[in-house]
């Protein structure tokens, strides 16, 4: 079923965590899932996606590379009375275990700015794109047959890449996008192929 949005979902921000954005809500807008499903949000910041998914009845569970994303989005379900299967401190798939039906990730998907910090929040590698492809690559070894991958990114970044890791291993089942005066963001709905045929494992 279509991911429904809640809007008396409650969601308080920190600034050291990414805050929903346009991003966000594409993402959120093209997600599907179905009642008991087992889903791993990689990144969960402050754990909208992963609340929004457990209301509608998934076992949830949400995990970040920043510390403080993993404490509000357990602050977050907690607020609304959502029970999240695991929250967890994890670099993207270090501390995952287990086959899921769908994993969503809305990843730092902007080229690394010469001369600053690197910033977990928004920073995807020098080029913009190497965490997607990462992403994409581990992600297959942790998807149950025909498993489920959702993910944004954006045109600041070379897509060529992206979409070569895709044909290795993904068919896309559904893209949406959003253009601004700056870039165009991307939506993307993968399902997985079959993992005789796929390079990653």
């Amino acid at each position: 079923m279509t991911l429904e949005r809640i809007s008396d979902i409650v969601i308080e921000e920190n600034k050291d965590v990414y805050s929903p954005d346009e991003d966000t809500f594409l993402l959120l807008d093209l997600i599907q899932i179905d009642e008991g499903e087992d889903i791993l949000e990689i990144g969960c910041g402050t754990g909208m996606i992963s609340i929004h998914c457990a209301y509608h009845g998934a076992n949830v569970t949400a995990v970040d590379v920043n510390e403080k994303a993993v404490e509000l989005t357990s602050k977050n379900a907690e607020i609304n009375d959502i029970d999240l299967k695991d929250i967890l401190f994890s670099d993207m798939f270090s501390e995952v275990q287990g086959m899921w039906d769908a994993i969503i990730f809305n990843p730092p998907y902007l080229p690394k700015v010469e001369g600053y910090p690197m910033d977990v929040r928004w920073d995807g590698g020098i080029d913009g794109d190497e965490t997607i492809v990462k992403f994409l690559e581990r992600s297959y070894s942790y998807l149950c047959p025909e498993g489920r991958v959702y993910f944004c990114c954006s045109d600041l970044a070379p897509l060529t890449r992206i979409y070569n890791t895709i044909d290795m291993g993904y068919e896309i089942i559904e893209q949406r996008e959003k253009t601004f005066d700056f870039e165009t963001i991307y939506a993307f709905s993968l399902i997985a192929m079959n993992h005789s045929s796929a390079p990653f494992i």
